[in-house]
């Protein structure tokens, strides 16, 4: 006789919903994570800095404001980014992208990036650039965050696979499409799920330079808000580990891929039946090594970059004797064990150590914070309804690597 086996995720999501606690747990994880966010003052500080990038650049170079165009990348632009424990500096990515006869038949990479880094000199209030790998680093000493800003030109000689290229320290010029990896990590994280209760609800120059987004990051917004919670889960892991550990901790990208790919099969398949956010979040990381490739080299692709020229984000994973494959599955197995032992406790007798092991202090303080403050009465006012069963299909709304 066959017994089916019922998934851990939706044991302890049944358990949460026999208790009538999932809404609790989800709100109090997204309001822990909203004090990880910009606030909407630094926000505006950021975008008036950011907006001074384009014709800055431009006169500094000597070129047309239109040969600059400035868009951000990685973690701003997915709308994923966190500073650590709320004391940290926000890490914001841009990618300014120069076209134009001076850029079109560049050999070497080292003089271009040099200039470009003396081409920053003198922004209002950022500081002395500091050379990286891919990009200058603008360190802003009296904000509450620093840009890694990455110069890049259209795709010519022998690279291809991408529209742009950067510079590199080991390979002199790499392919690059901070745009095209964004949008489809996006497009998935745009995607829906109904679930089987009811949510409750109450009522500058010519030169470019794209909008940093700025939309609310909901209740139901799983992937996004999923990607946070892994962020600050693992750093807050490995603060407390060896220094050779750290330097081997998955990389953000790779967490952001594996969790989309993961997300999107679960939205594709149509037999997915949840009854809550956690209950996705739960299988969502349980589901996240299977899209690992594992054959002659371990491969994490870069979904949008496919072709003999594709960029393999665990390209770092074959070359270091198997320590970071081995810290993935080890940070992997206790994110794992953390979250099912956080979600199978009573959530009014939730420990501080549980919630210290998955959020670190900035949790324990949300925690603390929530007992008397009335802080789900507000939260649940700003979480977006939804009603109905599960389809049979989702619905669509409207470190070395930046990409995330």
């Amino acid at each position: 006789m066959n017994i089916q086996v019922q998934p851990r995720s939706a044991r302890i999501a049944k358990s949460l919903v026999s208790r009538n606690e999932e809404m609790q747990w989800e709100i109090f994880i997204v309001s822990m994570l909203k004090k990880l966010e910009l606030s909407p003052e630094n926000h505006a500080k950021a975008c008036r800095r950011y907006a001074q990038f384009a014709h800055h650049i431009a006169q500094k170079l000597g070129v047309d404001d239109d040969d600059v165009h400035v868009v951000v990348q990685g973690s701003m632009r997915t709308q994923t980014t966190i500073a650590g424990d709320g004391r940290e500096k926000f890490d914001l990515d841009v990618v300014v992208k120069l076209s134009g006869p001076r850029f079109e038949r560049l050999r070497d990479s080292g003089p271009f990036f040099e200039a470009f880094g003396e081409a920053l000199e003198g922004l209002e209030g950022a500081g002395k650039p500091e050379a990286k790998n891919r990009c200058w680093r603008l360190p802003y000493p009296n904000e509450p965050f620093y840009f890694d800003v990455t110069p890049a030109i259209p795709l010519s000689q022998h690279i291809t696979g991408a529209n742009l290229r950067v510079r590199d320290e080991e390979q002199g010029w790499s392919p690059s499409n901070p745009e095209e990896f964004a949008d489809w990590f996006c497009t998935i994280a745009d995607k829906r799920f109904i679930f089987r209760r009811s949510l409750n609800k109450a009522a500058m120059d010519s030169a470019k330079v794209d909008p940093i987004p700025d939309q609310p990051i909901g209740i139901d917004d799983v992937l996004r808000r999923m990607v946070q919670l892994m962020k600050l889960h693992r750093d807050s892991y490995y603060k407390k580990q060896s220094d050779a550990r750290r330097v081997a901790k998955p990389i953000s990208v790779i967490l952001v891929t594996l969790a989309a790919k993961a997300y999107d099969e679960m939205a594709l398949s149509g037999q997915y039946v949840g009854c809550s956010a956690i209950e996705v979040a739960l299988e969502l990381v349980t589901r996240m090594p299977a899209f690992i490739q594992r054959g002659r080299e371990i491969r994490v692709e870069n979904p949008a970059m496919i072709g003999v020229h594709g960029e393999n984000f665990a390209e770092k994973w074959n070359t270091d004797g198997g320590v970071r494959d081995q810290e993935f599955q080890t940070w992997h197995a206790v994110l794992e064990r953390d979250l099912e032992a956080l979600f199978s406790e009573e959530y009014s007798k939730r420990s501080e150590n549980r919630v210290h092991a998955v959020f670190g202090e900035l949790g324990v303080t949300a925690w603390k914070s929530s007992h008397g403050s009335g802080i789900l009465a507000g939260l649940r006012a700003t979480a977006p309804g939804l009603a109905g069963t599960h389809p049979a299909a989702p619905r669509s709304t409207g470190s070395s690597n930046t990409l995330a």
